[in-house]
């Protein structure tokens, strides 16, 4: 076991100082969840207009149940499809923007992955499966080893390095380009892509700068893979793009053009956003913590249960939404038909119900129960390429760096501006005698 600052170290809040992104509830929102479970685990909350769920039974129960609670709102209200509809009310915004919201609209009608309920939703998943091949994702390992050694060379000798800059957004941004065969000259367009896609989640409020700047962007995406899946239909290429045209059923139609943009969209956040918001956190919790590090380096199997406490203990997304089909009961408590709901996964994970010691790392005990990939009928698509990005990035980085040290352990670190996506925004690291 390896002690980890528990819930008690966060600061004393609400759910509402969450909402209202108070940076060090931000940060560590575990004491806000820890209360709302122990005083009140199914409310209402006014302000995000939606029942909040925190026990670990509760979630899991709605998690399973993909008839009695739908995936239709699965973004939630803040979102680019939630700040979409906003921006068609408000006459003040350019009508460039406007026009950019109503296709944003338009194309969301088409309900995809994790957006679509059964049966529609296992079409698509099977189609999907047909082009995530356990070949197209078993090549990459290579190719993710040989990033991170690259990334090591650049290691400030000397001195601190960025690691979020550096090392955990790298990787993931890479590998997901090169799936939907993305040039590597088109790499700083793709990142500020993936940031307007995510700017939405997890923020109830914009100005109208940030509006605009979000929808140039998303417009882009848009405009971008339209013209790249047109020359894949005419031209077809070794990549997902292709794949993803070429996916058939017997009987089924093939994904329409608006499927396929929603499913894009869906592959880029999940697969560049979460997964740099994971390797950070993981190099976080080292860098904290020697003892760990070297537990790690003496056995690289370890590195499997150290990725799913990561992921437990400090989850890139930090709840899922669903709505009730139905008038329907959640732990007691009533929620009408259409009621909105958020399933607090950051905090079921930790639960002391289910988890011994909820708030420690335990490399001993496969602790795959969390709930951060989701389960049943909508488990994360992406979740073992994540787990493969990371086990081979980590164990490059751990063979040949001797030591990951926080540059200033003192200093306070800062996360990304939302209650739902849980992301360090920079993290200067040293790394003592790299191997060259």
């Amino acid at each position: 076991m390896t002690d980890r600052a528990d819930t008690t170290t966060c600061p004393a809040a609400t759910f509402d100082d969450l909402l209202a992104l108070r940076p060090d509830v931000v940060r560590c929102p575990y004491g806000a969840y820890a209360a709302q479970r122990d005083s009140d685990p199914v409310s209402y909350n006014e302000q995000l207009g939606a029942w909040i769920v925190t026990r670990h039974e509760d979630v899991l129960d709605v998690l399973r149940d993909a008839t009695r609670f739908s995936n239709r709102m699965a973004s939630g209200p803040s979102s680019v499809s939630g700040i979409a509809q906003q921006i068609l009310q408000n006459a003040d915004l350019p009508e460039r923007t406007r026009q950019q919201a109503a296709r944003r609209i338009e194309l969301s009608k088409s309900r995809v992955l994790l957006f679509s309920d059964p049966p529609l939703h296992k079409r698509q998943r099977s189609l999907v499966n047909a082009a995530f091949t356990p070949r197209r994702v078993a090549e990459l390992d290579g190719a993710v080893k040989e990033l991170t050694n690259q990334l090591i060379d650049n290691f400030a000798a000397d001195g601190p390095t960025d690691v979020v800059a550096g090392f955990s957004m790298p990787i993931p941004m890479t590998v997901i380009a090169t799936l939907l065969g993305v040039p590597p000259s088109h790499m700083a367009t793709f990142k500020e892509w993936s940031n307007a896609f995510t700017r939405g989640v997890g923020a109830l409020s914009h100005d109208t700068n940030a509006i605009i700047e979000i929808f140039d962007q998303v417009d882009a995406f848009y405009d971008y893979f339209t013209e790249e899946l047109d020359r894949r239909r005419e031209h077809p290429v070794d990549d997902l793009l292709s794949d993803l045209l070429a996916a058939r059923l017997d009987g089924e139609a093939p994904l329409t053009l608006a499927e396929l943009l929603q499913m894009l969209v869906q592959f880029l956040v999940a697969g560049n956003e979460t997964t740099t918001n994971l390797l950070t956190s993981a190099l976080w919790m080292l860098a904290k913590d020697p003892a760990l590090q070297e537990s790690l380096r003496e056995d690289h199997d370890k590195i499997t249960n150290f990725l799913d406490e990561v992921l437990r203990l400090e989850p890139p997304v930090q709840g899922i939404w669903r709505v009730a089909v139905d008038e329907v009961e959640v732990g007691g408590t009533r929620i009408p038909a259409d009621g909105l709901i958020y399933l607090v996964t950051g905090s079921a994970n930790r639960d002391p119900s289910v988890y011994s010691e909820p708030d420690e790392v335990d490399l001993d005990t496969a602790r795959a129960r969390h709930l951060t990939f989701g389960r049943g009928e909508h488990s994360c698509l992406g979740m073992n390429l994540a787990k493969m990005e990371s086990k081979a990035a980590l164990t490059v980085l751990l063979e040949r760096c001797h030591s990951i040290a926080l540059a200033d352990p003192d200093e306070e670190v800062t996360f990304h501006r939302s209650f739902v996506l849980h992301g360090i925004e920079s993290l200067p690291i040293t790394f003592s005698s790299p191997s060259r």
